[in-house]
């Protein structure tokens, strides 16, 4: 069962307020610093931030004990006026585990949730001809096209209980049930290629779907789908 851990910033609505109304610049500046320093300090844990809300930051965290999870969270609070509030829980489907998460954040300050982790899958998409699509149109109609993509993908992820993030240009994840993976991948159309990395820490797992879409874009896979598992699985 993979590990999912849910961060939220206290008072996220007040400490951006009292920043003024010439605030927006300053806004994106102190929140792209705290989340560059959690995922520095979680990748070097072998865990993974996804891309999400500011006020709001999940982190594929399998393997992270809970005072490790404690000592990060010390090193962030001084770039949070009111400080966080995380839950850290583990479930067999990602989005169960998330949902739980958000449901327990409300009522505790910090909460760590103990028990067996299993792997994590992590698919890697790519979507083709993304760059041949900006050269004709421009680069915001292929944003958008990007976007309309990232939502059916969203949808079906959701379907199969995980979840995803959009990691900018034409690349997005999907974090996804070991036992259901199969199904998702049954509906991705053949113009997506989907290197999928199979491990027990979510850095590996990303690693190895990394390998899996450059060997489909080399050529050497005659599908548009290739899964790499850890050989050294461990938990």
């Amino acid at each position: 069962m993979p590990r999912i851990t849910l961060i939220e910033l206290v008072k996220y609505r007040e400490w951006t307020e009292e920043l003024g109304y010439d605030r927006e610049g300053v806004i994106q500046v102190k929140q792209s610093k705290l989340y560059g320093l959690l995922q520095e300090y979680f990748w070097e844990k072998e865990c993974f931030v996804l891309p999400f809300r500011y006020d709001y930051y999940i982190v594929l965290s399998n393997g992270l004990t809970c005072n490790t999870l404690k000592n990060i969270i010390e090193k962030i609070k001084p770039y949070t006026p009111y400080g966080v509030r995380v839950v850290s829980t583990i479930h067999k489907y990602p989005v169960i585990a998330l949902l739980r998460a958000h449901q327990i954040l409300g009522k505790n300050e910090f909460f760590y949730e103990d028990g067996v982790e299993d792997n994590i899958v992590i698919a890697h998409i790519d979507l083709n001809k993304v760059t041949e699509l900006a050269v004709q149109t421009s680069i915001y109609e292929s944003y958008l096209e990007i976007m309309t993509i990232y939502k059916y993908i969203n949808d079906y992820a959701f379907k199969y209980a995980g979840i995803t993030s959009y990691l900018g240009g034409d690349n997005v994840i999907a974090v996804l049930p070991i036992d259901r993976y199969e199904e998702f991948l049954n509906i991705i159309p053949s113009y997506i290629k989907v290197g999928v990395g199979i491990a027990f820490k979510a850095r590996k797992a990303l690693e190895l779907a990394a390998k899996a879409l450059k060997n489909i874009r080399s050529g050497n896979n005659v599908k548009n789908v290739l899964v790499l598992t850890d050989e050294s699985l461990s938990q």
